[in-house]
Protein backbone atom coordinates (compact mmCIF):
# COMPACT_ATOMS: atom_id res chain seq x y z
CA UNK A 1 0.00 0.00 0.00
CA UNK A 2 2.84 2.38 0.89
CA UNK A 3 4.50 1.71 -2.44
CA UNK A 4 1.24 2.42 -4.26
CA UNK A 5 0.85 5.74 -2.43
CA UNK A 6 4.42 6.76 -3.39
CA UNK A 7 3.64 5.85 -6.99
CA UNK A 8 0.48 7.98 -6.89
CA UNK A 9 2.37 10.97 -5.43
CA UNK A 10 5.12 10.67 -8.01
CA UNK A 11 2.58 10.37 -10.83
CA UNK A 12 0.72 13.44 -9.54
CA UNK A 13 3.94 15.46 -9.43
CA UNK A 14 4.81 14.31 -12.93
CA UNK A 15 1.49 15.56 -14.27
CA UNK A 16 1.94 18.94 -12.57
CA UNK A 17 5.49 19.37 -13.88
CA UNK A 18 4.57 18.30 -17.41
CA UNK A 19 1.78 20.88 -17.61
CA UNK A 20 3.86 23.55 -15.84
CA UNK A 21 6.67 23.21 -18.36
CA UNK A 22 4.37 24.87 -20.88
CA UNK A 23 3.76 27.81 -18.56
CA UNK A 24 5.84 28.96 -15.60
CA UNK A 25 8.49 27.05 -13.66
CA UNK A 26 7.02 25.95 -10.33
CA UNK A 27 9.21 25.93 -7.24
CA UNK A 28 7.77 24.72 -3.97
CA UNK A 29 8.65 26.71 -0.90
CA UNK A 30 11.53 24.43 0.13
CA UNK A 31 12.67 22.84 -3.16
CA UNK A 32 16.43 22.43 -3.58
CA UNK A 33 18.01 22.74 -7.05
CA UNK A 34 19.97 19.70 -8.16
CA UNK A 35 23.41 21.02 -9.13
CA UNK A 36 25.88 18.93 -11.16
CA UNK A 37 23.51 15.95 -10.76
CA UNK A 38 24.54 15.68 -7.10
CA UNK A 39 22.95 16.39 -3.73
CA UNK A 40 23.72 15.59 -0.09
CA UNK A 41 20.93 14.06 1.99
CA UNK A 42 21.18 14.64 5.73
CA UNK A 43 20.21 12.13 8.46
CA UNK A 44 17.09 14.15 9.38
CA UNK A 45 15.38 13.61 6.03
CA UNK A 46 12.31 11.40 6.25
CA UNK A 47 11.44 11.47 2.57
CA UNK A 48 13.00 12.88 -0.60
CA UNK A 49 11.63 13.29 -4.12
CA UNK A 50 14.00 13.67 -7.08
CA UNK A 51 12.54 15.60 -10.04
CA UNK A 52 14.76 14.86 -13.03
CA UNK A 53 14.02 16.46 -16.40
CA UNK A 54 15.73 15.29 -19.58
CA UNK A 55 15.54 15.95 -23.31
CA UNK A 56 12.62 14.56 -25.27
CA UNK A 57 12.96 10.81 -25.60
CA UNK A 58 13.11 8.13 -22.94
CA UNK A 59 16.49 7.38 -21.43
CA UNK A 60 17.94 5.25 -18.69
CA UNK A 61 18.20 7.13 -15.39
CA UNK A 62 20.26 5.67 -12.55
CA UNK A 63 20.42 6.92 -8.96
CA UNK A 64 23.65 6.13 -7.10
CA UNK A 65 23.35 5.97 -3.32
CA UNK A 66 26.13 7.05 -0.91
CA UNK A 67 27.28 3.43 -0.48
CA UNK A 68 27.69 3.01 -4.26
CA UNK A 69 24.59 0.86 -4.79
CA UNK A 70 22.24 1.83 -7.61
CA UNK A 71 18.52 2.33 -8.10
CA UNK A 72 16.74 1.81 -11.45
CA UNK A 73 13.22 2.47 -12.64
CA UNK A 74 12.74 -1.28 -13.16
CA UNK A 75 14.65 -2.42 -10.08
CA UNK A 76 14.36 -0.74 -6.69
CA UNK A 77 13.21 -1.61 -3.14
CA UNK A 78 9.68 -1.13 -1.83
CA UNK A 79 10.72 2.15 -0.14
CA UNK A 80 11.13 3.74 -3.58
CA UNK A 81 8.38 5.00 -5.89
CA UNK A 82 9.48 5.67 -9.50
CA UNK A 83 7.43 7.12 -12.35
CA UNK A 84 8.94 7.83 -15.79
CA UNK A 85 7.87 9.66 -18.94
CA UNK A 86 9.64 10.76 -22.13
CA UNK A 87 10.73 14.03 -20.52
CA UNK A 88 11.01 13.40 -16.77
CA UNK A 89 11.62 10.86 -13.99
CA UNK A 90 10.05 11.40 -10.56
CA UNK A 91 11.58 9.28 -7.77
CA UNK A 92 10.25 9.37 -4.19
CA UNK A 93 12.30 7.61 -1.48
CA UNK A 94 11.32 6.99 2.15
CA UNK A 95 14.07 7.29 4.76
CA UNK A 96 16.85 7.85 2.19
CA UNK A 97 20.42 6.91 3.03
CA UNK A 98 22.35 9.88 4.44
CA UNK A 99 25.26 11.16 2.38
CA UNK A 100 26.00 12.23 -1.21
CA UNK A 101 23.61 11.05 -3.93
CA UNK A 102 24.18 11.23 -7.67
CA UNK A 103 21.87 11.03 -10.68
CA UNK A 104 23.50 9.39 -13.72
CA UNK A 105 21.61 10.86 -16.71
CA UNK A 106 21.75 13.61 -19.30
CA UNK A 107 19.53 16.07 -17.50
CA UNK A 108 18.06 19.15 -19.12
CA UNK A 109 16.00 21.89 -17.51
CA UNK A 110 14.66 22.48 -14.01
CA UNK A 111 16.04 19.64 -11.87
CA UNK A 112 15.48 19.68 -8.13
CA UNK A 113 14.62 17.66 -5.06
CA UNK A 114 11.86 17.93 -2.47
CA UNK A 115 12.61 17.14 1.15
CA UNK A 116 10.35 16.11 3.97
CA UNK A 117 12.40 16.52 7.11
CA UNK A 118 12.32 17.57 10.72
CA UNK A 119 14.97 20.16 9.83
CA UNK A 120 13.39 23.26 8.30
CA UNK A 121 14.60 26.71 7.25
CA UNK A 122 12.25 29.55 8.18
CA UNK A 123 12.57 33.23 7.37
CA UNK A 124 10.89 36.53 8.07
CA UNK A 125 8.00 37.48 5.87
CA UNK A 126 9.39 38.87 2.63
CA UNK A 127 7.54 41.44 0.50
CA UNK A 128 6.40 40.49 -2.99
CA UNK A 129 7.22 44.01 -4.21
CA UNK A 130 10.80 45.26 -4.07
CA UNK A 131 12.55 48.28 -5.60
CA UNK A 132 15.69 48.55 -7.68
CA UNK A 133 18.54 49.99 -5.54
CA UNK A 134 16.75 48.88 -2.34
CA UNK A 135 18.31 47.27 0.73
CA UNK A 136 16.28 44.54 2.43
CA UNK A 137 17.11 42.88 5.73
CA UNK A 138 15.90 39.35 6.35
CA UNK A 139 16.44 36.82 9.12
CA UNK A 140 16.54 33.07 8.56
CA UNK A 141 16.70 30.29 11.14
CA UNK A 142 17.00 26.50 11.20
CA UNK A 143 14.46 24.52 13.20
CA UNK A 144 14.43 20.86 14.24
CA UNK A 145 10.98 19.58 15.27
CA UNK A 146 9.94 23.26 15.40
CA UNK A 147 12.71 24.03 17.89
CA UNK A 148 15.34 26.65 17.03
CA UNK A 149 18.69 24.98 16.32
CA UNK A 150 21.54 26.70 18.17
CA UNK A 151 24.12 23.90 18.43
CA UNK A 152 27.43 25.17 17.10
CA UNK A 153 28.16 21.79 15.49
CA UNK A 154 25.24 22.34 13.11
CA UNK A 155 25.61 26.10 12.61
CA UNK A 156 29.37 26.24 12.15
CA UNK A 157 30.08 26.96 8.47
CA UNK A 158 26.35 27.15 7.74
CA UNK A 159 26.30 29.97 5.19
CA UNK A 160 23.15 31.88 4.32
CA UNK A 161 23.03 32.87 0.64
CA UNK A 162 20.45 35.04 -1.10
CA UNK A 163 19.93 34.86 -4.86
CA UNK A 164 17.60 36.47 -7.35
CA UNK A 165 17.13 34.22 -10.37
CA UNK A 166 15.94 35.36 -13.80
CA UNK A 167 17.61 33.36 -16.54
CA UNK A 168 21.08 33.64 -14.97
CA UNK A 169 21.61 32.94 -11.27
CA UNK A 170 22.94 36.03 -9.48
CA UNK A 171 24.09 35.69 -5.88
CA UNK A 172 23.47 38.93 -4.01
CA UNK A 173 25.05 38.22 -0.65
CA UNK A 174 26.45 35.52 1.62
CA UNK A 175 26.28 35.52 5.43
CA UNK A 176 27.13 33.28 8.38
CA UNK A 177 25.87 32.98 11.93
CA UNK A 178 29.14 34.41 13.25
CA UNK A 179 28.09 37.64 14.99
CA UNK A 180 29.79 39.79 12.34
CA UNK A 181 28.36 42.43 10.04
CA UNK A 182 24.56 42.52 10.35
CA UNK A 183 24.47 39.26 12.35
CA UNK A 184 23.67 40.14 15.96
CA UNK A 185 25.05 37.16 17.91
CA UNK A 186 27.22 34.18 16.91
CA UNK A 187 25.51 30.77 16.84
CA UNK A 188 22.16 32.07 18.07
CA UNK A 189 20.41 30.24 15.25
CA UNK A 190 19.42 33.45 13.48
CA UNK A 191 21.28 34.28 10.29
CA UNK A 192 20.77 37.89 9.16
CA UNK A 193 21.17 39.02 5.57
CA UNK A 194 21.29 42.65 4.40
CA UNK A 195 20.67 42.42 0.67
CA UNK A 196 21.20 45.13 -1.97
CA UNK A 197 18.79 44.80 -4.90
CA UNK A 198 21.16 46.00 -7.61
CA UNK A 199 19.02 44.64 -10.44
CA UNK A 200 16.86 46.05 -13.25
CA UNK A 201 13.07 45.94 -12.85
CA UNK A 202 11.45 42.59 -13.57
CA UNK A 203 10.09 39.38 -12.05
CA UNK A 204 12.55 37.13 -10.21
CA UNK A 205 12.71 34.00 -8.10
CA UNK A 206 14.14 34.85 -4.70
CA UNK A 207 16.13 31.90 -3.36
CA UNK A 208 17.36 31.84 0.25
CA UNK A 209 19.56 28.90 1.17
CA UNK A 210 21.55 27.70 4.12
CA UNK A 211 24.18 25.06 3.49
CA UNK A 212 26.92 23.26 5.35
CA UNK A 213 28.63 19.87 5.13
CA UNK A 214 25.59 18.07 6.55
CA UNK A 215 22.46 19.57 4.97
CA UNK A 216 20.98 22.06 2.52
CA UNK A 217 17.71 23.89 3.11
CA UNK A 218 15.98 26.34 0.76
CA UNK A 219 13.25 28.93 0.71
CA UNK A 220 11.88 30.03 -2.69
CA UNK A 221 9.64 33.01 -3.33
CA UNK A 222 8.49 35.04 -6.32
CA UNK A 223 9.29 38.76 -6.15
CA UNK A 224 8.81 41.67 -8.52
CA UNK A 225 11.44 44.43 -8.69
CA UNK A 226 10.03 47.91 -9.48
CA UNK A 227 11.97 51.02 -10.59
CA UNK A 228 13.47 53.07 -7.78
CA UNK A 229 10.84 55.57 -6.52
CA UNK A 230 13.25 58.40 -5.62
CA UNK A 231 15.53 60.23 -8.07
CA UNK A 232 17.57 63.44 -7.96
CA UNK A 233 19.40 65.96 -10.12
CA UNK A 234 21.96 68.72 -9.54
CA UNK A 235 22.30 72.28 -10.83
CA UNK A 236 23.71 75.66 -9.79
CA UNK A 237 21.66 78.80 -9.15
CA UNK A 238 23.51 80.62 -11.93
CA UNK A 239 26.71 80.34 -13.97
CA UNK A 240 29.82 80.88 -11.88
CA UNK A 241 27.95 80.36 -8.58
CA UNK A 242 29.44 78.34 -5.73
CA UNK A 243 25.96 77.34 -4.53
CA UNK A 244 24.79 73.90 -5.70
CA UNK A 245 21.10 72.91 -5.67
CA UNK A 246 20.22 69.26 -4.91
CA UNK A 247 16.68 68.50 -6.14
CA UNK A 248 14.94 65.24 -5.18
CA UNK A 249 11.81 63.90 -6.90
CA UNK A 250 9.38 61.42 -5.30
CA UNK A 251 7.12 58.95 -7.10
CA UNK A 252 3.93 59.62 -5.15
CA UNK A 253 2.32 56.47 -6.62
CA UNK A 254 4.80 54.42 -4.56
CA UNK A 255 6.04 56.58 -1.67
CA UNK A 256 4.37 58.77 0.96
CA UNK A 257 5.72 62.15 -0.25
CA UNK A 258 6.34 63.60 3.22
CA UNK A 259 8.16 60.51 4.55
CA UNK A 260 11.52 60.87 2.75
CA UNK A 261 14.82 61.54 4.52
CA UNK A 262 18.09 61.91 2.63
CA UNK A 263 21.40 61.02 4.30
CA UNK A 264 24.22 61.79 1.87
CA UNK A 265 27.87 62.84 1.74
CA UNK A 266 29.71 65.17 -0.61
CA UNK A 267 33.28 64.18 -1.50
CA UNK A 268 36.01 66.05 -3.33
CA UNK A 269 38.09 64.76 -6.25
CA UNK A 270 40.37 62.93 -3.77
CA UNK A 271 37.37 61.01 -2.35
CA UNK A 272 37.58 62.96 0.90
CA UNK A 273 34.31 63.74 2.67
CA UNK A 274 33.90 67.51 2.91
CA UNK A 275 30.17 67.94 3.63
CA UNK A 276 27.24 65.94 4.98
CA UNK A 277 23.93 66.44 3.20
CA UNK A 278 20.77 65.90 5.25
CA UNK A 279 17.38 66.73 3.75
CA UNK A 280 13.74 66.02 4.63
CA UNK A 281 10.71 66.14 2.38
CA UNK A 282 8.31 67.00 5.21
CA UNK A 283 7.39 70.69 4.97
CA UNK A 284 9.51 71.25 1.84
CA UNK A 285 7.45 69.65 -0.94
CA UNK A 286 6.51 71.42 -4.15
CA UNK A 287 3.41 70.70 -6.21
CA UNK A 288 5.45 68.26 -8.35
CA UNK A 289 6.46 66.30 -5.20
CA UNK A 290 9.99 67.71 -5.32
CA UNK A 291 12.12 69.11 -2.52
CA UNK A 292 15.52 70.79 -2.61
CA UNK A 293 18.46 71.64 -0.41
CA UNK A 294 21.41 73.93 -1.20
CA UNK A 295 25.12 73.72 -0.38
CA UNK A 296 27.79 76.40 -0.85
CA UNK A 297 31.12 74.85 -1.84
CA UNK A 298 34.46 75.90 -3.29
CA UNK A 299 35.20 75.70 -6.99
CA UNK A 300 36.24 72.17 -8.02
CA UNK A 301 35.04 68.64 -8.81
CA UNK A 302 32.76 66.83 -6.31
CA UNK A 303 30.44 63.82 -6.01
CA UNK A 304 27.30 63.02 -4.04
CA UNK A 305 26.30 59.58 -2.74
CA UNK A 306 24.17 58.33 0.10
CA UNK A 307 20.88 56.73 1.08
CA UNK A 308 17.21 57.61 1.13
CA UNK A 309 14.76 56.40 3.78
CA UNK A 310 11.03 56.43 3.11
CA UNK A 311 7.67 54.76 3.74
CA UNK A 312 5.69 53.14 0.94
CA UNK A 313 1.96 53.67 0.46
CA UNK A 314 1.45 50.20 1.93
CA UNK A 315 3.30 51.26 5.09
CA UNK A 316 6.57 49.38 4.48
CA UNK A 317 9.75 51.16 5.60
CA UNK A 318 12.39 51.05 2.86
CA UNK A 319 16.06 51.99 2.46
CA UNK A 320 17.35 53.00 -0.98
CA UNK A 321 20.84 53.59 -2.33
CA UNK A 322 21.25 56.95 -4.10
CA UNK A 323 23.22 56.54 -7.32
CA UNK A 324 26.52 58.41 -7.20
CA UNK A 325 26.63 61.62 -9.26
CA UNK A 326 29.64 63.80 -10.04
CA UNK A 327 29.45 67.57 -10.50
CA UNK A 328 31.80 70.53 -11.02
CA UNK A 329 31.70 74.15 -9.89
CA UNK A 330 33.51 76.62 -12.17
CA UNK A 331 34.07 80.39 -11.88
CA UNK A 332 32.47 82.61 -14.50
CA UNK A 333 34.92 83.34 -17.35
CA UNK A 334 35.10 87.05 -18.35
CA UNK A 335 36.71 88.22 -21.62
CA UNK A 336 38.47 91.56 -21.01
CA UNK A 337 38.25 94.08 -23.99
CA UNK A 338 41.54 95.58 -25.14
CA UNK A 339 41.22 99.36 -25.88
CA UNK A 340 43.63 100.78 -28.50
CA UNK A 341 45.18 104.22 -27.60
CA UNK A 342 46.21 107.06 -29.97
CA UNK A 343 49.86 106.74 -31.04
CA UNK A 344 52.23 109.52 -29.97
CA UNK A 345 54.24 111.70 -32.45
CA UNK A 346 57.52 110.37 -31.08
CA UNK A 347 56.30 106.81 -31.66
CA UNK A 348 55.37 107.61 -35.27
CA UNK A 349 58.72 109.41 -35.97
CA UNK A 350 60.75 106.52 -34.64
CA UNK A 351 59.30 103.93 -37.08
CA UNK A 352 59.77 106.41 -40.01
CA UNK A 353 63.41 107.04 -39.12
CA UNK A 354 64.02 103.28 -38.83
CA UNK A 355 62.57 102.75 -42.32
CA UNK A 356 64.72 105.56 -43.83
CA UNK A 357 67.87 104.24 -42.21
CA UNK A 358 67.12 100.77 -43.48
CA UNK A 359 66.49 101.94 -47.06
CA UNK A 360 69.69 104.10 -47.07
CA UNK A 361 71.82 101.30 -45.74
CA UNK A 362 70.53 98.86 -48.33
CA UNK A 363 71.05 101.38 -51.16
CA UNK A 364 74.69 102.06 -50.18
CA UNK A 365 75.44 98.40 -50.00
CA UNK A 366 73.95 97.87 -53.48
CA UNK A 367 76.05 100.78 -54.96
CA UNK A 368 79.33 99.42 -53.66
CA UNK A 369 78.51 95.95 -54.88
CA UNK A 370 77.75 97.32 -58.41
CA UNK A 371 81.02 99.31 -58.52
CA UNK A 372 83.04 96.30 -57.52
CA UNK A 373 81.44 94.27 -60.30
CA UNK A 374 82.35 96.91 -62.98
CA UNK A 375 86.02 97.05 -61.95
CA UNK A 376 86.25 93.31 -61.89
CA UNK A 377 84.90 93.02 -65.45
CA UNK A 378 87.37 95.58 -66.87
CA UNK A 379 90.32 93.77 -65.39
CA UNK A 380 89.18 90.49 -66.83
CA UNK A 381 88.91 91.92 -70.36
CA UNK A 382 92.56 93.09 -70.30
CA UNK A 383 93.76 89.69 -69.22
CA UNK A 384 92.00 88.18 -72.28
CA UNK A 385 93.98 90.41 -74.84
CA UNK A 386 91.32 92.86 -75.72
CA UNK A 387 93.65 95.87 -76.63
CA UNK A 388 92.73 99.42 -77.48
CA UNK A 389 93.50 101.04 -81.00
CA UNK A 390 96.28 103.32 -79.65
CA UNK A 391 98.19 100.38 -78.36
CA UNK A 392 98.74 98.70 -81.83
CA UNK A 393 102.41 98.97 -83.26
CA UNK A 394 103.72 97.45 -86.60
CA UNK A 395 107.31 97.15 -85.53
CA UNK A 396 106.40 94.69 -83.02
CA UNK A 397 105.36 92.33 -85.80
CA UNK A 398 108.12 89.88 -86.90
CA UNK A 399 107.99 87.10 -89.45
CA UNK A 400 107.10 83.68 -88.24
CA UNK A 401 109.35 80.73 -89.02
CA UNK A 402 107.21 79.61 -91.95
CA UNK A 403 107.35 83.07 -93.59
CA UNK A 404 111.20 82.97 -93.64
CA UNK A 405 111.32 79.64 -95.41
CA UNK A 406 108.96 80.82 -98.15
CA UNK A 407 111.09 83.92 -98.85
CA UNK A 408 114.27 81.84 -99.62
CA UNK A 409 112.53 79.89 -102.32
Amino acid sequence: MATTMREIISCFLLCIITSASLAHTIYAQNDIPLLDNRVRIDPYTEQVTFILNHASGSQLVVLVRPDGSKLYAERHPDTVGWVSSKTADIITIDKPMAGPWQAVAQLDGDNRIKLISNVELKTDRLPLKLYSQEYITTNASLYYDNQLMTEQAYLDNAKLSVRLIKGADKQLTLYQDDGKGYDALPFDGKLTAHVYIDLPPGRYLLNIRTKNDIFIRNINKDVVVFPTPISYQLHTIEDGSKEMVFEFKIDSDEIMPDSVTIDGVIKDSNNKVIEQLIAHSAGNLSIENKFTTNKTLAYGVFSLSGKAFATTLSGREIELQLPKQQFELLPLFIMHEVIASEPKIETIALPIWKKIWFIGTVSAICFFILLAIILLVRRKRKRNGDLLLSELKLDELSPTPIDIKEGNK
